[in-house]
């Protein structure tokens, strides 16, 4: 029989585009944007069924939008077909992993696409040193914690995982993964951790008893407890570097770490934003870095799957939240059922995710910055919080707490955009807060985005008050300070500055009680504030 030659070339073209989609997959950076701000996918696939011995793979999957055009599957070893799922399709080669890609047409000409790994081999990674003080195990015998807070217990179902629920990945793999994770995240606080005996190591404990996962962050060593279903087929990555998320920021600043100092009914609008920033911003940057890390191109399309379906559900709480009203809620009254502080404290994290992406800085600089702004976390700060007490004035410094650090996060004045949610921000913390940021802080991650002149703190100043202000370039600079009548009582700063930012002191005790002003002039930037002296 005579095989047309358009047949080869048709097949020829098929093969061709398959490689180039995965060429361009894997070349094309990873973000948010579309989970964020555009239609949510309606596409969903999994791995039914899998014969590891014939080779045979049932796909199975649903989409809302119901289309009439069959789907294009992609099968990885250069089939192609067409079709609803359930699909099958059986492989010769079963010495290696195939990353399925499946192409959907809807009416009106929109076109969607969503890849699905089958797995018959261990993903072919290149593992990099890691530092064994920020390692995370996955213990194969019982573990003894210690509780640092008194108080807190562990559940009586802890144990570890055995064997057995390592078949689709090794304990090895599972243990690097998160290391890696571990290791972005703790750039994340900064290096600004609680240790303990020098190191701040994690151990994934089971909890058979457990649903999801939970965070363990006051144990020594420090934990997490996971339930069955999270080792069972692939892990559930996201939820891990969420889960370490809380560990990281509940245990830090190193001085003064907010675990156990913001736990109540109060504590999720700080501890609930932070592991949703940490879980995605750590995403974020293992997929876009995955291959530094020698991760394959199937481990990071299990990671991708597993970090957009937690993003989608940070975008439907937002829009939730606005959808109902702006409801604001710091507080979880305990006597209700719902979580009424959810779509709050996923709202910020939306807002934070919202500002990477639409100013291109990325996740990690800002996360950084922001951590700066919370490290400053003291008693005063503490008291404030009130994470014990329902009050308005709690509410306030809750909000303009988390407002503030996002702002500071992205050098952008962001009180109207949370006010514009209905956050009841506080003109009075935000300035305080934003002012407390030391210039080592804000100067030691990346250049500031413009020129600043900060407000002067204390205000009023007795006997002396810091003035802090930032450069986006090397630029000659003069800071002074007036009295009511122009004439210049002193000079703080008068010459060439790097590119950062700054403080000066400006020592009150020798001026009279009264109005000042101080104007910072640099290049084509003139700004002038005022302050008030009272002795």
């Amino acid at each position: 029989m005579r095989i047309p030659f358009r047949f080869f070339a048709t097949i020829l073209l098929l093969l061709l585009y398959s490689v180039s989609e995965r060429v361009v997959s894997q070349t094309q950076s990873f973000d948010f944007k579309r989970y964020l701000f555009g239609t949510l996918p309606t596409l969903t696939l999994d791995v039914e069924s899998l014969n590891t011995v014939s080779g045979a793979v049932t796909i199975d999957g649903s989409d809302a939008q119901s289309p009439s055009t069959p789907y294009s599957w992609l099968w990885g070893d250069g089939s192609t077909s067409t079709g609803f799922p359930p699909q099958n399709h059986t492989y010769l080669n079963l010495g290696t992993n195939y990353i399925v890609k499946v192409l959907a047409t809807y009416a009106g000409g929109g076109k969607d696409s969503v890849e699905v790994v089958v797995r018959f081999a261990l993903p072919d990674i290149t593992p990099i040193s890691i530092s064994p003080d920020i390692a995370v195990t996955i213990p194969d015998s019982n573990v003894v914690l210690i509780s640092r807070e008194p108080g807190y217990g562990f559940s009586g179902s802890l144990s570890y995982f055995d064997d057995r629920f390592f078949v689709t990945y090794p304990r090895s793999l599972a243990e690097y993964v998160a290391s890696v994770a571990a290791t972005v995240e703790r750039d994340f606080v900064n290096n600004d951790l609680f240790l303990i005996n020098g190191k701040f190591q994690q151990v994934m404990l089971r909890d058979s008893a457990a649903g999801g996962a939970y965070s363990i962050w006051y144990s020594s060593p420090v934990a997490f407890g996971v339930g069955d279903v999270f080792l069972t087929g692939v892990p559930g990555y996201s939820s891990l570097f969420h889960e370490m998320g809380h560990n990281m920021t509940l245990n830090s600043p190193a001085g003064y770490y907010y675990g156990g100092k913001i736990d109540g009914d109060a504590n999720a609008i700080f501890s609930e934003t932070m592991a949703q920033i940490f879980q995605h911003a750590a995403g974020y940057e293992i997929i876009n870095n995955y291959r530094t890390y020698g991760l394959s191109d199937d481990l990071m399309i299990d990671i991708e799957s597993s970090v957009i379906s937690s993003v989608e559900l940070i975008r439907t709480s937002y829009d939730e939240y606005v959808g109902s009203g702006k409801k604001f809620a710091s507080w979880n009254n305990p006597s209700t059922p719902a979580d009424e502080t959810f779509n709050t404290f996923m709202t910020i994290a939306y807002k934070f995710m919202e500002q990477a992406e639409i100013t291109g800085q990325g996740y990690r600089a800002p996360l950084k910055r922001m951590m700066t702004l919370l490290q400053g976390f003291n008693s005063s700060w503490q008291q404030q919080y009130a994470p014990l007490t329902n009050t308005a004035a709690a509410d306030t410094f809750r909000a303009t707490l988390m407002a503030s650090a996002v702002s500071f996060a992205f050098g952008k004045d962001l009180r109207s955009d949370f006010r514009t949610l209905n956050f009841p921000i506080s003109d009075r913390i935000y300035t305080e807060l934003y002012s407390s940021v030391s210039s080592l802080g804000r100067s030691r991650f990346s250049p500031p985005l413009r020129f600043e002149l900060g407000n002067s703190f204390p205000n009023p100043a007795n006997p002396s008050a810091t003035i802090s202000y930032a450069v986006p370039a090397r630029s000659h600079v003069t800071l002074a300070v007036f009295n009511t009548l122009g004439q210049r009582v002193a000079e703080l700063v008068s010459g060439e500055k790097d590119a950062g930012a700054y403080s000066v002191t400006f020592d009150a005790s020798t001026v009279a009680s009264g109005m000042y002003l101080y104007r910072m002039e640099c290049g084509g930037f003139v700004q002038t504030k005022k302050m008030v002296v009272l002795r």
